[in-house]
């Protein structure tokens, strides 16, 4: 969890109290650029140049944040001077904002943090620059969980980094910053939440204390993503899936993920897809496959988004699965691999590196193999 949370509409207006607060005396901003174009930046900074705090704006976002462009911010947020972070936008503004200040305060490239290095990274720093994470998106829930995801060009894997140390000081969810979303982005960031919550209560690592924030979640997730797609301005929309990405990030911080997000990230790192788009067609594979190992916590999930409680918990698990295929269809999405561009020939060599370079599969409640991991490519395809 963020030191401080602001939700609701209007939390944004927090950022110069809060930047005072802690001490700013310069600001880095970095800002998604499609963020910018389309003016939620100005009052921000409005804010902080009526407060007299002095800012730079850095728009080098990209949607699949990697090292390349992590180490590039860090050199311009050094130049700045900087004492203190804003990030603005998606999850890809927020990730690349939280990993900067590892290397920031330790020095390096954000590479030589990676968790797949385990005892051979750097030496963690005891502090950071710090952080207010502004989400544009209700997707990731990376304002609340302590590590980002960042593609290694050169390798073509995506590798986790970050700790306690990353987690953001200060957060501001603010539904009035989504209400222009378009509905792709709308429809591909909600999955993307929804695949953190479900996957965070069937985790093998479960908190129960988290079970009700979780399921409440999906609810709200299964009740207004639609809603929040065709009608980009129901602010009552907006604000629940604002919500729902919040509880998926903290879920994920305690829970962990499964193997759709295994899958996901090597989707994003050798075919390009977006994250949530790879999330939302794989989810329903993952769960498919899941199934017989936790029927019972997949029965609770299908009765958070509508299921009659009558019935065996077999069948309930079951409605949840088709309702997450549907609820995806429903929103515009490609439910196939082979629709968003996929090229069969990447499934066998996904499922090699998803086995070997992510451990998310690591708590999916039924154990994977390489060859699992094949076959829900093969079947998603």
């Amino acid at each position: 969890m963020p030191g401080q949370l602001f939700i609701g509409a209007g939390a944004a207006a927090k950022l110069l109290p809060e930047a005072q607060r802690l001490g700013a005396r310069h600001v880095f901003v970095l800002a998604d650029p499609g963020v910018v174009r389309a003016g939620l930046l100005d009052p921000l900074a409005a804010s902080l140049r009526d407060g007299g705090l002095p800012f730079t704006v850095c728009e080098d976002v990209v949607p699949n944040p990697d090292n390349v462009t992590v180490d590039k911010v860090v050199r311009q947020c050094t130049a700045s001077s900087a004492n203190l972070i804003v990030g603005l936008g998606g999850g890809s503004a927020l990730d690349i904002a939280k990993a900067m200040r590892l290397p920031l305060a330790g020095g390096g490239g954000v590479d030589e943090y990676a968790y797949r290095l385990s005892d051979k990274c750097r030496t963690f720093p005891t502090s950071v620059l710090p952080l207010v994470a502004i989400p544009t998106t209700a997707g990731t829930g990376s304002e609340a969980t302590p590590w980002s995801v960042i593609t290694d060009l050169k390798e073509k894997y995506k590798f986790g980094v970050g700790g306690t140390v990353a987690i953001p000081e200060v957060a501001l969810v603010d539904p009035q910053l989504m209400l222009g979303l378009p509905p792709f982005l709308t429809a591909a960031t909600g999955m993307d939440a929804l695949s953190h919550l479900i996957e965070a209560f069937v985790s093998t690592n479960i908190n129960p204390l988290l079970d009700p924030l979780i399921l409440r979640g999906i609810e709200l997730a299964g009740a207004q993503l639609l809603a929040a797609v065709r009608h980009g301005t129901d602010l009552t929309a907006r604000a629940a899936m604002a919500q729902a990405a919040l509880l998926g990030g903290i879920a994920i911080s305690s829970n962990w993920l499964g193997a759709c997000h295994s899958l996901s990230h090597q989707l994003s790192s050798f075919a390009d897809v977006q994250h949530g788009l790879a999330n939302a067609i794989m989810l329903p594979h993952q769960m498919r496959y899941s199934l017989p190992a936790a029927f019972e916590r997949y029965a609770q999930i299908g009765v958070a988004l509508g299921s009659p409680a009558k019935g065996t918990a077999k069948k309930r698990a079951e409605f949840a699965v088709e309702r997450v295929a549907a609820l995806a269809r429903d929103c515009g999405l490609p439910v196939r691999l082979r629709d968003a561009g996929v090229d069969a020939a990447l499934l066998a060599p996904m499922a090699h590196s998803a086995f070997v370079n992510d451990s998310n599969y690591t708590t999916n409640p039924r154990p994977c193999t390489e060859a699992s991991l094949a076959e829900m490519y093969q079947a998603a395809f």
